[in-house]
C-alpha cells in the first residue's frame, strides 16, 4: 500500500456511516504526498478542496504559535506572570466555592503554564457565569474565564484547559494593541500562505463551510460550529476553520528545516514537553496519563498509551485533535504527519469505535517504513 492507498481510508469511513463527509492530507520528507476527499460536506455538496472544516481545539497550535511570535520580538516572556501583563487575571474571584488556599496562587500562574494546561484552571468556564448572558462575545467568554477559580494548583497536574489559551490571547491584545485575530492572520497565516484557515468566517463562507453531525446545543443559537454565533466569534482555544491540507502544512512548520514565521527556539519549545512527567490528562474524554506529556498549544506523545495516534508513531510525535472530528500529528522521526478531519462531532466516538484514527496512523507509519 502506499500513501494514497492509506488516503482512501476515508471512503470506507464515509460509506459505513461513521461521519457524512470527511478530507485527508498526508505530509511526507518536505511535501504533501496525498490528498484525498470523501462524502458531503452539507447534504448535496461534496467535499472538495474549498471545504472548511471546524478546526475545534486544533486552533490552540496556532493560537499558541501567535503567542510564541510576540516572544520572539521580545515583548512577552513565557514564564512571565500572566498577573503582570494582565491585571484583571489576579483580581478575586468572587465565588463561594473558590478555594481561597488555590486563589492565593493566582498570580503565580505564568504563560507557559497557560498554553501546557498546568496552570490549575478547569477545561472549561464556570457555568454559572457563562449562562448568564445569551449569547456571549468572545470578550464576554474570556470576562467569564477571568472569574473561573482555579481547581489545583499551578504546576501540580496536567489538566487540558479551553480557559488558558482565552486568557493568553486576551494579554497579548492588552500587550499589542492589537485584535488577537488580526495578529494571527499578521503573524503566522499570512506569513506560511495559509489561506484556508479562516478565523471568524461570515456568511459569504456558508457555501464552504462543512455542517458539523452531532453538535453542541444542537437547534439552538448556540448550536457549535454550525450557528452565525459561533462562527462570527473566532474562539482563539476552539473556534478556527480550515482544510486538512492547510492544516498539515501548518504542522509541518514545525518540523526542522521547516519554512516558518517563528523562531527555531519557539518552534522547539512548542513540541517539547514541558510538564516534565505530571500526571493529568482531558477530562471530557475520560483519559488520565501517568506521566503525562505537552508542549505549547501541541499535546506531545511520549509514553501515553493507547493514543489517538496509534502504535507506531514515536514519543515525540506532537499533535491535537479537535470535538468537530478532527486529527493532527507530526513524527519528526519520520518527517511524516497527517490531517485528517470530519464533519462529525466525537460526541459519538465514531473514531474510537472501532480504532479509525488508530488504525489509519498506523498505516501511515507502516508506508512511511518501507521507503
Amino acid at each position: 500500500m502506499d500513501f494514497a492507498g492509506v488516503a482512501s481510508e476515508i471512503d470506507s469511513w464515509v460509506a459505513d456511516g461513521a461521519v457524512r463527509g470527511a478530507s485527508i492530507a498526508i505530509w511526507h520528507r518536505g511535501n504533501i504526498a496525498a490528498v484525498r476527499h470523501a462524502g458531503e460536506s452539507r447534504p448535496g455538496v461534496p467535499v472538495d478542496d474549498t471545504t472548511l472544516f471546524g478546526l475545534a481545539s486544533l486552533s490552540k497550535p496556532i493560537t499558541a504559535a501567535t503567542i510564541l511570535s510576540v516572544c520572539d520580538e521580545g515583548l512577552l516572556e513565557l514564564d512571565t506572570p500572566v498577573v503582570d501583563v494582565l491585571h484583571e487575571f489576579g483580581a478575586h474571584v468572587d465565588k463561594l466555592q473558590a478555594n481561597a488556599m488555590l486563589e492565593a496562587r493566582r498570580d503565580d500562574i505564568t504563560f507557559r503554564q497557560l498554553l501546557a494546561h498546568i496552570s490549575g484552571l478547569p477545561e472549561n468556564i464556570d457555568s454559572e457565569i457563562y449562562d448568564r448572558i445569551p449569547l456571549p462575545s468572545r470578550d464576554d467568554q474570556i470576562d467569564a474565564m477571568l472569574q473561573t477559580p482555579l481547581t489545583s494548583a499551578p504546576g501540580e497536574r496536567l489538566r487540558y484547559s479551553n480557559i488558558g489559551p482565552g486568557i493568553a490571547a486576551r494579554a497579548v491584545e492588552s500587550l499589542t494593541g492589537k485584535d488577537f485575530l488580526t495578529l494571527t492572520e499578521e503573524r503566522i497565516l499570512n506569513p506560511l500562505e495559509l489561506r484556508n484557515i479562516i478565523l471568524a468566517p461570515g456568511s459569504a463562507y456558508d457555501d464552504r463551510i462543512a455542517t458539523l453531525q452531532d453538535p453542541g446545543s444542537p437547534r439552538t443559537a448556540r448550536e457549535s460550529y454550525n450557528s452565525p454565533w459561533w462562527r462570527s466569534s473566532g474562539l482563539p482555544w476552539g473556534g478556527y476553520y480550515g482544510s486538512a491540507e492547510d492544516m498539515v502544512r501548518f504542522g509541518a512548520s514545525f518540523l526542522p528545516r521547516e519554512q516558518s514565521p517563528l523562531s527555531e527556539n519557539a518552534k522547539r519549545e512548542m513540541v517539547t514537553d514541558q510538564v516534565n512527567g505530571l500526571e493529568g490528562g482531558v477530562e471530557s474524554m475520560y483519559t488520565h496519563w501517568t506521566p503525562g506529556f505537552w508542549g505549547l498549544g501541541w499535546e506531545i506523545k511520549g509514553t501515553k498509551p493507547r493514543h489517538w495516534t496509534g502504535t507506531k508513531t514515536s514519543p515525540a510525535t506532537f499533535l491535537h485533535w479537535g470535538f468537530a472530528g478532527t486529527l493532527a500529528w507530526m513524527d519528526p522521526s519520520r518527517e511524516l504527519g497527517v490531517a485528517v478531519f470530519a464533519n462529525r462531532s466525537v460526541v459519538s466516538q465514531w473514531m474510537f469505535k472501532p480504532a479509525r484514527w488508530t488504525t489509519l496512523s498506523d498505516a501511515l507509519c507502516d508506508v512511511a517504513d518501507q521507503l
